[in-house]
């Protein structure tokens, strides 16, 4: 049975994807669409493997390729103009050394093993997503990489507003030494609030000394106060956080970071 739309082009490659590797990726595009939806086939290996026919999985991936407006990109913006983009601009931030090639491709920032990504972050009625930048837009967009990471850092708090509140608060349940969790108001790549001009020396200056960050995962950081404890029993910590049922494109790193003398620094 043909599934495919006539004016629907379909593509198969190997593309990398965070914290995942090399994914077989399946892109459809509609004729003359100016956006085209990427799907990777690994992610319905289980309902495949659990009864789901090719037929009917084939037939909501195009549905779903088919909803995407031919005539724009989400959000109304013009990918090829930065004017249009650079108000848009918000902070990631994912594990460097496992992303290392895909990271080669793409505008970032190297702090420790983190790597820090200036996306263009963009709402279509209720759905929402990024773009991240690859270095090939600069020469488009007649920017540099730096002017494209200093718009981002300046743009990203106004965007994605930092939000702080406690574990207990959160969890309700007290605990000896008070945890906070740091994120953005969408609780999505909130762990990016890390470096926003002045977020952590202001929750430094609140808990009035040093700190530990943890990395609970991309999308929130662990703030403990720095009250002398051992680092492996916080790195302890971040392995069982990882080691839960969390979509593996979530994990930052395993890590243990402190923040002193305005720096945040991987514990050895």
């Amino acid at each position: 049975m043909e599934l495919k739309p006539e004016k629907m082009e379909i593509t198969f490659m190997k593309l990398n994807k965070l914290n995942r590797g090399e994914l077989h990726g399946c892109i459809l595009r509609m004729s003359d669409a100016a956006a085209a939806p990427t799907f990777y086939l690994e992610d319905f290996m289980e309902a495949y493997e659990n009864g789901m026919s090719a037929e009917d999985l084939a037939q909501g991936i195009i549905k779903c390729a088919m909803d995407v407006d031919p005539n724009t990109m989400p959000g109304g913006i013009n990918i090829e103009d930065y004017k249009s983009v650079n108000t848009r601009l918000g902070l990631m931030v994912v594990g460097e050394e496992r992303n290392r090639e895909l990271l080669s491709e793409y505008v970032h920032e190297k702090v420790e093993d983190l790597a820090v990504m200036p996306a263009i972050y963009i709402q279509n009625g209720q759905r929402s997503g990024r773009i991240r930048i690859k270095k090939e837009f600069l020469e488009m967009w007649g920017v540099t990489e730096r002017t494209v990471m200093d718009d981002a850092i300046a743009n990203a708090p106004k965007l994605m507003p930092p939000v702080m509140r406690s574990l207990s608060e959160i969890t309700g349940i007290k605990v000896e030494i008070p945890l906070y969790v740091i994120s953005n108001q969408n609780f999505d790549d909130g762990a990016a609030v890390a470096f926003y001009p002045g977020f952590i020396d202001r929750v430094k200056a609140c808990l009035g000394m040093d700190l530990y960050i943890l990395p609970s995962s991309v999308n929130e950081l662990i703030i403990i106060a720095d009250y002398g404890q051992d680092p492996k029993e916080l790195r302890q910590l971040v392995h069982a956080v990882n080691s839960t049922e969390m979509d593996p494109e979530d994990v930052l790193t395993s890590s243990v970071y402190r923040y002193k003398d305005g720096k945040i620094c991987k514990v050895a």
